[in-house]
């Protein structure tokens, strides 16, 4: 632990002696001291610490004596600790001989108790202390003081001075509680908290491989937690915790021979006997030219994984027949395939626990090339280095990015180094010509260069060449905007500066970013800097965000590209918010957002257990507090009102153990993945009837299965979609959701070649007023389920082609065909270019 606060009495700089203890003995500085003041029958620590020293060297006081070596030829300190006194710190220096005497002093106290969550006492509780704010000097385990709770609970701190600081609690059979900010104010006598600590609970079981034999020595993790891991003993078995009742994890294990065990549905604690079995899965299928039905004997395979993500390396595969086998570890949830002469196919797959994905037969549409010219449409010169690429459509270009950056199979290093792999763009050479290989029938490319407006074309089936005459355009000047966030009197803050657009910036719920155009942090100085060459004239709103407090957003105008500086974005000091927080996992966070009246956002934090302090916050505020992943949260929102300059307090409460699950299906179909480009499947919401409970969020999986876990106990309502159920929630319930059969599903062509488009966006609105969103696959497929019976407005979109609306009556299954013709013109910042069809 360290100390990270030292008393306000100073002892002056000491002077030492030179000494040899023996003729042959190295030079060493020692300092004989006395320290009293200690409490009896508690040991007393001296630690020195060189100039750069973290760690430092210890020794115990003997009846109020000690001895200690210095470091020859620097200076350094002397750090004096025992329990229930405040720390000393003595800075030493080389110089005359001397001794020195010192003492300790009581200062302020803290008292407490700790009980089990049932509110029963804790005996022998562990509770360590450290002030919050660090000056570097690590106290080892043996010196640092411990403090136990009696038979009943109670425990008193002393030695400590004012100001915030860090309480850890832990006993035998419960789960270690940190409080990150417990006040000592002076003025009080005793400061006094209460502490619960959860009970602790455990998952445990075995790992074996696909016989069935115990693998010994592997690394079993919960997913997400890198803290919580364990090894498996050599009989496989493992035990990891500790965790509350109730607190759900994904528990897996991984080894670099095996590979790893697939991912299990959430686990509940406590759980014994859980199985964790090593698959050797694998990816079958086989290409074919869609032409002429010969075998596609060489291309790149890219399973993106569990384990590797969108990182995952690209295999070479060789096959006379086409075939391949890919063996994947765990969960595999696309393949991407690569050969030369044809278009990336990409694909979906549905996770599976103990099959194959079997592919079949894979058809692949020859690629075309596109050659041509980059010249100046003003002279007619060559402009070498222009770049022309492919663009993808806009929500299809956010998946293939982190795959496709630079090349046309993955993103690793080997992928990059390897010169057989055409590049997804091309760069006009010399005489300003280029050519692009492997396009597909439908396509939208762009040529640019620095100094020209950029120029696009969706190219039809047919074209083959295409010159492009770029405009040039004068380099923009660099506009800069800067200055400093400050509190009233002048003190420079630190926080994040955004910027927006006057025009665009929205009015409520920006965030700390948001879709600003820039952002810029401020360090301890407070200053902020902009530099950007595409800010037009205009108006342009800077809004900040510190812990410090809220800073008013401030309007700032650019005119004739003239810089703007000195701008002073001042922090409003006053009202004060206390927010507590139970209820989390030892590791676990909660996101708490302040919002003001107009929902705004203000602050944006992480907070842990414990009493946290924010100041600045509006008279009339909107708090949430989320913890978990976007897929599966839990939040909580409080409201508060208060004058001016005044303090307010909040509790979020995260302790609830209950479960819901079950499976959501439609005329008997379970609801998984609904036609989106995502992973997620059917969204639910559990709102509890006590508004003060926390509400819960979550989708299905593949199979229709959902979880929602932490709710408290009582009257629910579960909302999918347009429809709403009540339910009772108890410790673990089981509610399966049957929706109407009534379903739209769909797929959307190009008009032109009625080849699918994909990540085109497909929402339908209900005459009640409800809505709802999809992005078609692939394959051009989209999907709604669960829908209620009655009129709807479909509404297809993609950037490039023409909007279709329509108006339908849906009252069971029903399915439609879309084409999209091509857009007259194109709403990108991209100028469009007309091509015709050779």
């Amino acid at each position: 632990m360290s100390f990270l606060s030292c008393p306000a009495t100073v002892i002056g700089t000491v002077l030492v002696s030179l000494f040899a203890a023996s003729a042959n003995a190295e030079p060493a500085l020692t300092l004989r001291g006395t320290v009293e003041g200690g409490q009896d029958g508690e040991p007393v620590w001296v630690g020195v610490f060189g100039h750069e020293a973290a760690e430092g060297s210890w020794t115990e006081a003997t009846g109020a004596h000690f001895e200690v070596a210095l470091p020859l030829g620097e200076r350094a300190t002397l750090l004096v600790v025992s329990k229930n006194r405040v720390p000393l710190t003595v800075p030493v220096a080389d110089g005359s001989p001397s001794t020195v005497a010192l003492r300790l002093a009581a200062g302020l106290e803290l008292a407490g108790t700790v009980r089990s969550e049932g509110g029963s006492p804790l005996t022998n509780a562990a509770i360590t202390i450290e002030a919050a704010e660090s000056d570097g000097f690590e106290v080892p385990s043996l010196a640092a003081p411990r403090w136990r709770s009696d038979r009943r609970g109670r425990f008193r701190i002393g030695g400590l001075q004012a100001g915030g600081h860090v309480v850890t609690l832990t006993a035998e059979g419960h789960i270690p509680l940190t409080l990150e900010d417990v006040q000592v104010r002076e003025g009080t006598a005793v400061n006094r908290i209460e502490a619960e600590l959860p009970a602790a609970h455990f998952i445990a079981g075995r790992v074996v491989d696909g016989d069935g034999a115990p693998v010994a020595d592997v690394d079993v993790h919960v997913f997400g937690l890198d803290e919580n891991s364990t090894t498996t003993n050599v009989d496989g078995a493992y035990r990891l915790g500790p965790f509350r009742r109730g607190d759900r994890v994904v528990v897996f294990a991984h080894t670099p021979e095996r590979g790893s065990t697939a991912l299990h549905n959430a686990i509940m604690a406590p759980r014994d006997g859980l199985v964790l079995v090593f698959r050797r899965l694998a990816i079958l299928g086989r290409l074919v030219d869609e032409t002429t039905g010969a075998p596609v004997r060489k291309f790149r395979l890219t399973v993106l994984s569990q384990e590797h993500g969108w990182n995952s390396p690209a295999q070479h595969v060789e096959a006379d027949d086409g075939s391949f086998r890919f063996p994947v570890d765990g969960r595999a949830f696309a393949v991407i395939v690569k050969a030369p002469g044809y278009p990336h196919w990409f694909k979906w797959l549905t996770p599976s626990d103990g099959d194959n994905y079997d592919l079949g037969e894979i058809a692949l549409v020859p690629g075309r090339s596109l050659s041509g010219r980059v010249v100046d449409a003003h002279t007619g010169s060559p402009i070498a280095g222009a770049r022309i690429r492919r663009v993808y459509p806009k929500l299809a270009h956010s998946l293939w990015a982190m795959w496709d950056a630079n090349s046309a199979g993955g993103v690793t290093p080997a992928a990059r180094e390897d010169k057989t792999v055409p590049p997804r763009g091309a760069v006009a050479g010399d005489d300003g010509t280029f050519t692009l290989h492997d396009l597909p029938v439908e396509a939208h490319v762009n040529a640019g260069a620095r100094g020209y407006a950029p120029k696009s074309v969706r190219l039809p089936p047919g074209v083959s060449h295409l010159d492009f005459e770029l405009d040039a355009v004068a380099p923009a000047p660099v506009v800069v905007i800067a200055g400093s966030i400050v509190r009233a009197d002048g003190a420079p803050v630190s926080g994040q500066v955004n910027l927006f657009r006057a025009a665009d910036a929205p009015s409520a719920d920006v965030g700390y970013g948001g879709d600003s155009i820039d952002s810029a942090y401020a360090h301890e100085n407070g200053g902020f800097r902009f530099e950007r060459e595409d800010l037009p004239d205009g108006a342009y709103l800077l809004v900040a965000g510190t812990d410090a407090g809220v800073v008013a957003r401030r309007t700032v105008v650019i005119a004739d590209g003239q810089p703007v500086e000195g701008v002073r974005l001042v922090v409003k000091e006053g009202n004060w918010l206390r927010i507590s927080v139970t209820g989390l996992m030892a590791s676990k966070r909660a996101g708490v957002t302040i919002r003001d009246q107009e929902r705004r956002t203000v602050f944006e934090s992480g907070f842990g257990n414990g009493v946290h302090r924010v100041s600045g916050v509006p008279d009339e505020a909107v708090i949430t507090a989320e913890t978990g992943r976007s897929m599966h949260s839990r939040w909580l929102t409080r409201r508060i009102r208060l004058g001016d300059g005044g303090e307010a307090a909040v509790h979020f409460d995260f302790t609830g153990r209950s479960r819901l699950t079950g499976t959501v299906t439609a005329g008997g179909r379970p609801l998984g993945l609904a036609g989106t480009v995502t992973l997620g499947g059917t969204e639910l919401r559990v709102l509890p009837a006590n508004s003060s409970a926390p509400r819960g969020y979550t989708h299905t999986n593949d199979q229709g299965r959902y979880d929602v876990y932490g709710l408290a106990e009582g009257p629910h309502t579960v909302r999918i979609g347009a429809h709403s159920f009540d339910v009772h929630v108890g410790q673990d319930t089981l509610f399966d959701i049957e929706l109407p059969a009534v379903s739209l599903a769909g797929v959307v062509r190009y008009a032109r070649t009625g080849r699918p488009v994909w990540a085109a966006e497909v929402r339908l609105q209900a005459s009640d007023g409800y809505s709802d969103v999809a992005h078609t696959k692939p394959d051009g497929t989209f999907r709604f389920d669960g829908l209620a019976a009655g009129e709807h407005m479909l509404r297809v979109s993609e950037p490039e082609l023409e909007t279709l609306s329509r108006k339908l009556w849906i009252t069971g299954d029903q399915v439609v065909e879309l084409d999209l013709a091509e857009a007259a013109g194109n709403d990108s910042e991209e100028q469009e270019q007309s091509v015709g069809q050779e």
